[in-house]
């Protein structure tokens, strides 16, 4: 890899969005599975590559991942998502131009209480869960904060210290975190103070906390609630 120092950190994110372009409500049950795993290879794959992660427990991190879920749920119905907008946008440029109204309207958020057997229920919540706690946190965290923010420092990126503060990097990898996310806002907000802990902690491994606790306590709202959305 050291001819191509990128790769490892670029590989696992650029797989994820590409599965994530297939992904639907109608493949879900089994694209998921097959998206966690094939991510999950490629981060063991890679892992000696990561010489950034430095196991270490954060309770800022904790607190952290805490307040961004916070923030994630309770401004939910205070802004257009992604989604919601672009819809708005194509009806708005058919009724401008007189052409045919799009038909249908956002897809349903995919209930996972509908699939049966009960096995199969389970054994999806469970790889949904994992995912989004074990995997992730730690594909997102070393793309955004080990890759991105130093390479938009330096382009020989392992050169640049973990946690160096520049405004472009911090302005960059925030606005683009939350482009990542249909829930855009609170992706800003988000991507805001995962940069912001990076800085404080100078570590990645308290950034994947703050996203693995939040991912988790997303996890446990969805569930307890039925609030299939944030799914």
């Amino acid at each position: 890899m050291k001819t191509r120092p990128w790769l490892p950190y670029v590989l696992p994110m650029a797989v994820y969005m590409a599965f994530l372009t297939m992904q639907s409500s109608t493949n879900l049950l089994w694209l998921y599975p097959v998206k966690v795993l094939v991510v999950a290879a490629l981060l063991w794959w890679f892992r000696r590559e990561y010489i950034e992660l430095r196991p270490a427990w954060s309770w800022l991190g904790i607190a952290v991942g805490l307040l961004a879920i916070v923030f994630w749920i309770a401004l939910d119905s205070y802004y257009w998502k992604t989604s919601e907008a672009q819809l708005a946008f194509e009806r708005w440029i058919s009724g401008v131009m007189k052409w045919p109204a799009p038909t249908g309207g956002l897809s349903a958020p995919f209930d996972p209480t509908t699939i049966t057997p009960l096995l199969l229920r389970y054994g999806f919540i469970t790889c949904r869960v994992a995912g989004a706690v074990l995997v992730v946190p730690v594909m997102e965290e070393l793309f955004w904060r080990a890759f991105a923010i130093r390479w938009l420092v330096d382009e020989n990126f392992q050169s640049v210290p973990v946690g160096r503060f520049t405004w472009s990097s911090f302005a960059i990898t925030t606005v683009f975190f939350g482009l990542e996310h249909d829930q855009w806002l609170v992706g800003l907000i988000c991507g805001a103070l995962y940069n912001w802990l990076l800085y404080r902690t100078r570590s990645v491994w308290a950034c994947i906390i703050a996203h693995a606790v939040s991912n988790a306590a997303l996890a446990a709202w969805v569930l307890s609630r039925g609030d299939w959305k944030f799914w």
